[in-house]
């Protein structure tokens, strides 16, 4: 029963259960599913200030063609690994070794959210079955026929930027 619950209700500290806190607030909290906890700050919109980021994207950078602003790049640290939607998809974005690297959330396996996973290293683990994944290429360390997509990123000025 865990599993079902954390496929339809996500994770307590997901990005589902925040952005059901932002919509509903308390209301959506039950005993049964998961809940964020009653310090973590308010939701305030869609993106990195729903992720709890902290830090809002840079509005003043432009940046290069067939790229879109998904974040500041001091909202996560070394080791971290967050949700974006970009263009209508779903992508994770992580730090590591000092670069941003940027793969599709979704796990191959069992579409599992891979920006809920836990980061070790360069390697990404799906949160359902363990699958494991190299942000730097998108390869499957599981099932090495598999694969998950990665996307350029630039850095420009404070913004982190991910190809479209």
């Amino acid at each position: 029963m865990g599993l079902l619950r954390t496929v339809v209700m996500g994770r307590k500290d997901g990005v589902r259960a925040k952005l059901r806190s932002a919509i509903c607030g308390d209301t959506c909290s039950s005993d049964s599913g998961p809940s964020v906890a009653q310090n973590e700050p308010p939701v305030m919109a869609v993106g990195e200030q729903a992720l709890s980021l902290g830090l809002e994207a840079p509005k003043d950078v432009t940046p290069p063609e067939g790229f879109e602003v998904v974040l500041h790049k001091d909202a996560i640290q070394e080791g971290d690994l967050v949700e974006i939607i970009i263009a209508g998809t779903a992508i994770a974005v992580a730090k590591f070794d000092g670069d941003f690297h940027a793969i599709d959330n979704s796990c191959p396996h069992a579409e599992g959210p891979l920006g809920e996973g836990e980061l070790s290293g360069p390697v990404v683990k799906c949160p359902y079955h363990g699958w494991e994944f190299d942000i730097r290429d998108g390869a499957c360390l599981t099932a090495s026929e598999c694969s998950i997509n990665t996307f350029e990123v630039r850095v420009i000025g404070d913004a982190v930027c991910v190809a479209a």
